[in-house]
C-alpha cells in the first residue's frame, strides 16, 4: 500500500513538473502581451546570468536577500569596494532587482570615487557608475522609470554640480568625449537622419564602399569606432578620411553605431529632446540628463512621473545658468556661462509640469526662485527689456516673490542680498553679465559707465573668491580668473554689436 502510495506521488509529481513546463511558454508570452513584465525573463542576458536564473529558479530571492543584508553591512562600515563584488553576485541573482543597480551605480559614482585624490580615477569611477546603469541596468528593467531617473540625477548632480572637489574634471572629459563622438561641438541631426540603417545599405553608395575598400587595405576594421574616430588615426587613415569622397558617409555611419552602441543615444530621441527642450549643449551634462529623464518619463507613473518631471526642469533649469562652454585645451581653459536662449523653454515646462501635478506647490516654489534668478541675468546681461517681461510674469504669477514694484529695485536688492550666498555657476553668470554690461556701454560711447561696471565685476570676482580662503573649498568651488570671464563677456558683446566702430572699441580694450 505504501509503495503504491509513492508510486502515485511520484507519478502527481512528474505530471505536475511536465504541466508547469508545458504552460510556461504559454504564461510567458500572456504576461508579455498583458504587459506584466518589462523583458523576456532570460532575453539578451549572458550565459551566467541565464544560468543562475534557471538554476536557482525561485530559491533565487533567499540567496540574494542574505547577500543583500551581508551589503548593509559593509555599506554600515564603509566597507565599498567590497561592496562592488557582493552587489555584482545579487545583480546576477536577481537582474530584475532594480534597488540593487541603483544602489551599486550610487556606491562607485558617489562612495567609492570620493575615496581616489586622483581625479582621473574618480572619473574612472564615476563613469563606471554611468555605464552600469544604461548599459546593464536598463538592459534588463527596459521600462523602469526609476532607473533612468537615477541615470540623470548622476549627470545633473555628480558630474553637473559642484559638491565633488572633480567636477570641472567630469565636465571637461565629457565635453571632450562628446566632440569626439559628434566629430565637432554639436551632433549634426540633419546628417544623422540620412545616416544609412545598417552596413548593406551604406555599401551601396560606391564612394563609402570605396573608402571602406581603401581601409580594409590599410589593415584598419572599417566600422570599427576605436579607429575611426580615435584622435591619433595613423597619418595614412587621417589622410583617407579627411580627402576621400564618401568619407564623411562612412564616418556618420560609425558614429551613429557608436551613439547607439556604446553610449545607448538615440540620435532621434536626441534630435526631439534638442526640439522640445533646446537648443541644448550636448557637450554638457545637463543635456545628458535632459536626454535620459526624457526617456524614462515615457514609463513614469505617480511620484516617479512627478521626479521625472522635476528632474528634467531642474537639468533645463542648470543649463540656463551654465549651458554655454568656452573650451580652449591649449590654454587649459573651460568656462561655463549662462545659456539666456533657453529661458522660454525652461518656463514653459515648470508650466506644463504644474498643470501634470497641480498638487504639487514645490514646483511653484522652484518655478519662482528661477524667474527670480533668471530675471537678474538678463538684467545684468542688459537685456533689459526681457527682463522687464518676465518681471512683469512674476508678478502676475508669485506677487510675493517679486517684493517691489520695479525692476531696477528688485535687481538691485537680489544682488546684495545673494552676492555672498552664490553658487559658483551663479557668480559666474553674475560677474559675466555685469562685464558684459560694461562692454555694452563701451561700445555705446560711454567708457566712464563701463569702467564703473567692470570695477563692479572685479568686486564681485574678489568678494566671492575672498571668502574661499580654503584651497579645497577655492579648488572645487572656485572661478576662472577675473580676465577670462571678462573676454568671454565681451567675445558676447562682440557678437552682438552692429558697427565696425563698437566691435573696435572691445577689440581695444581687451588684452592681447
Amino acid at each position: 500500500m505504501r509503495r503504491l502510495t509513492t508510486i502515485l506521488l511520484l507519478l502527481l509529481m512528474h505530471g505536475g513538473l511536465f504541466s508547469a513546463m508545458w504552460l510556461n511558454p504559454r504564461l510567458t508570452t500572456r504576461r508579455a502581451e498583458q504587459h506584466l513584465v518589462q523583458a523576456t525573463p532570460t532575453e539578451s542576458m549572458p550565459p551566467l546570468l541565464a544560468f543562475t536564473t534557471i538554476t536557482f529558479g525561485g530559491f533565487r530571492g533567499i540567496v540574494a536577500d542574505m547577500l543583500w543584508l551581508r551589503a548593509s553591512e559593509l555599506q554600515d562600515r564603509g566597507q565599498y569596494f567590497e561592496l562592488v563584488q557582493l552587489a555584482d553576485w545579487i545583480t546576477k541573482l536577481e537582474p530584475r532587482f532594480t534597488t540593487v543597480w541603483a544602489f551599486q551605480a550610487w556606491n562607485m559614482a558617489y562612495n567609492i570615487s570620493v575615496l581616489l585624490n586622483d581625479y582621473n580615477e574618480r572619473w574612472r569611477w564615476v563613469r563606471q557608475g554611468i555605464g552600469l546603469l544604461r548599459d546593464s541596468g536598463l538592459k534588463y528593467n527596459p521600462g523602469s522609470a526609476g532607473l533612468y531617473n537615477e541615470l540623470a540625477w548622476i549627470f545633473f548632480h555628480k558630474m553637473g554640480q559642484d559638491s565633488d572637489q572633480a567636477h570641472f574634471v567630469y565636465k571637461r572629459e565629457w565635453a571632450i568625449e562628446m566632440m569626439t563622438l559628434f566629430g565637432g561641438p554639436q551632433p549634426d541631426f540633419a546628417r544623422l537622419r540620412a545616416v544609412p540603417p545598417g552596413e548593406h545599405e551604406l555599401m551601396q553608395r560606391s564612394a563609402a564602399s570605396n573608402v571602406v575598400a581603401a581601409l580594409r587595405q590599410l589593415d584598419v576594421d572599417p566600422f570599427s569606432g576605436a579607429w575611426l574616430i580615435a584622435s591619433n588615426r595613423p597619418p595614412a587613415v587621417a589622410k583617407l578620411l579627411d580627402d576621400a569622397p564618401g568619407a564623411r558617409d562612412v564616418l556618420d555611419f560609425i558614429r551613429v553605431q557608436q551613439m547607439r552602441e556604446c553610449y545607448k543615444l538615440d540620435p532621434a530621441a536626441m534630435e526631439k529632446a534638442d526640439r522640445d527642450y533646446g537648443p541644448l549643449d550636448w557637450r554638457l551634462p545637463d543635456a545628458h540628463a535632459v536626454y535620459w529623464a526624457a526617456q524614462g518619463r515615457r514609463f513614469a507613473k505617480d511620484f516617479d512621473a512627478v521626479k521625472a518631471d522635476r528632474q528634467i526642469f531642474q537639468a533645463l533649469a542648470d543649463a540656463f545658468r551654465q549651458g554655454r562652454v568656452l573650451i580652449n585645451p591649449e590654454e587649459n581653459l573651460f568656462i561655463l556661462s549662462p545659456n539666456l536662449d533657453l529661458l522660454p523653454r525652461v518656463n514653459d515646462y515648470y508650466l506644463q509640469a504644474q498643470r501634470e501635478h497641480p498638487g504639487e506647490d514645490t514646483i511653484k516654489i522652484a518655478h519662482a526662485n528661477f524667474l527670480k534668478e533668471a530675471i537678474n541675468n538678463l538684467y545684468l546681461f542688459h537685456r533689459n527689456q526681457e527682463a522687464g517681461t518676465w518681471f512683469e510674469e512674476l508678478k502676475q504669477r508669485y506677487p510675493g516673490a517679486a517684493g517691489t514694484n520695479t525692476l531696477d529695485h528688485f535687481v538691485a536688492a537680489s544682488l546684495a542680498e545673494n552676492t555672498d550666498a552664490l553658487a559658483s555657476d551663479e557668480a559666474i553668470a553674475q560677474i559675466e553679465g555685469t562685464a558684459y554690461q560694461s562692454a555694452f556701454w563701451l561700445v555705446a560711447g560711454d567708457p566712464d559707465r563701463a569702467a564703473g561696471l567692470d570695477q563692479l565685476a572685479r568686486r564681485i570676482w574678489q568678494r566671492y573668491m575672498d571668502k574661499r580662503d580654503d584651497p579645497l573649498f577655492r579648488e572645487r568651488t572656485g572661478l576662472p580668473p577675473y580676465e577670462e570671464i571678462r573676454r568671454l563677456a565681451f567675445t558676447r558683446a562682440r557678437e552682438a554689436a552692429r558697427s565696425d566702430a563698437g566691435r573696435a572699441r572691445l577689440d581695444a580694450a581687451l588684452p592681447k
